[in-house]
C-alpha cells in the first residue's frame, strides 16, 4: 500500500441516542424501549473512526460548542485519540435519537446543534495540503449555514470531495447540488436515495443520471446486495458477505470513509469496494454508529500487505 495523504472528514459531532424498539410508534402512541445507550455520533465522526481504525491519517473537521453535550463529547473522543474544532460559539452540539427496530433498520429524529451555525473562518486552521480528500455529509450541507463548507470546497478545488448526501438529499436544494457537482465530486449514497432523487426505477439508471450530472464515479450500497460504482465506461459490482445486523446506523458513513481512504492510498475501485463491504459489515453487526477500537485488526493487517 502506497503511502497516502489524509481524509478531512467534515460534518458533525452530536450525541447519539440509541434506542432498541419492538417497532415504531404510530401517531400518538408511546412504546417502551427495550434498551438505550449513548455514544458519539454525527457522520463526520463515524465516517472518522473508520478511517483511523483502517490505520490512515484523518482530521476530524466537526465543530465543538459550549454545553453538557459538548463537554461530553470531549471527554469521550479523548478516548480515542480524536479531537473536533473548538470554535467560539454559545451552542451546544445535537443530539440524535436512533430508534432501531428487531431487523436493524433505523429510524432517526435529530435535533441539530452548533453543526447548523458552521462559518467559513472554522476552516481556516486546516492545513489543506496534508489532505487528498474531504468526505462532506448531506446534513450540514442542507441548511443556509452549509453555504461555509461549499465555499471551503470552492477554495480548494484540489481537494477532491465525496459527497454523502443520505437521507437529506432531497432537501438540500438545486443550487447547492449544482455548486457541489461544479466540483466534480463522488457520490455516494444507498439505493433508495439514488432512485429517489433521479425519480428513476432501475440502479443502473440512476447511476447514469448521477454520474452526468457530478462529471464523475458514483457510488451506491444496495445492502446485503452489495456496492455498486458507476464509472465512465463501466459497472463495478462486488458483493458482500452476509452479516446478522444488529443496527445499520453508521454503515454508510463507515463505507464512505473507507472508500476515500482506499483511493486515497491508490486502491483500483474493486478493490476498494471490497474491504469497505466489510467495514460497513462490521459496523452493522455491532451495536453503535462508528467501528469500534481494534474491530477492524484483521482487514487493516490484510490493507497493510497490499
Amino acid at each position: 500500500m502506497q503511502e497516502s495523504r489524509g481524509v478531512l472528514a467534515i460534518g458533525a459531532l452530536i450525541v447519539d441516542m440509541v434506542c432498541h424498539v419492538p417497532r415504531l410508534p404510530s401517531s400518538g402512541e408511546g412504546i417502551v424501549a427495550e434498551s438505550v445507550s449513548m455514544a458519539v455520533g454525527g457522520c463526520a465522526h463515524n465516517t472518522a473512526c473508520a478511517v483511523q481504525e483502517l490505520g490512515m491519517p484523518v482530521m476530524l473537521c466537526a465543530p465543538l460548542g459550549s454545553g453538557m453535550h459538548a463537554a461530553w463529547l470531549r471527554r469521550r473522543l479523548q478516548t480515542r485519540g480524536l479531537a473536533g474544532l473548538d470554535v467560539a460559539s454559545s451552542h451546544d452540539n445535537g443530539v440524535c435519537m436512533c430508534m432501531i427496530e428487531p431487523d436493524g433498520e433505523r429510524t432517526m429524529l435529530t435535533l441539530p446543534g452548533v453543526d447548523r451555525h458552521y462559518e467559513r473562518s472554522w476552516f481556516d486552521g486546516v492545513d489543506v495540503s496534508r489532505f487528498a480528500c474531504a468526505v462532506v455529509s448531506g446534513y450540514e450541507v442542507e441548511p443556509a449555514e452549509g453555504d461555509a463548507i461549499i465555499e471551503f470546497l470552492e477554495d480548494n478545488p484540489r481537494l477532491l470531495a465525496y459527497f454523502a448526501p443520505g437521507p437529506r438529499i432531497m432537501g438540500i436544494g438545486k443550487e447547492k447540488i449544482a455548486r457541489l457537482n461544479a466540483l466534480r465530486p463522488v457520490w455516494h449514497l444507498n439505493k433508495q436515495e439514488a432512485l429517489a432523487y433521479t425519480e428513476t426505477s432501475a440502479l443502473e439508471a440512476a447511476g447514469e443520471v448521477l454520474r452526468g450530472q457530478a462529471g464523475n464515479d458514483v457510488v451506491v450500497t444496495d445492502g446485503a446486495n452489495g456496492s455498486y460504482v458507476f464509472l465512465e465506461d463501466e459497472i463495478v459490482h462486488v458483493g458482500t458477505e452476509p452479516v446478522v445486523p444488529v443496527d445499520t446506523v453508521g454503515a454508510g458513513d463507515a463505507h464512505v470513509g473507507a472508500i476515500a481512504a482506499l483511493r486515497a492510498a491508490g486502491f483500483a475501485w474493486k478493490e476498494a469496494l471490497v474491504f469497505a463491504n466489510r467495514v460497513s459489515g462490521v459496523v452493522c453487526s455491532v451495536r453503535g454508529a462508528a467501528v469500534p477500537p481494534g474491530a477492524l485488526e484483521d482487514i487493516r493487517a490484510e490493507i497493510e500487505r497490499r
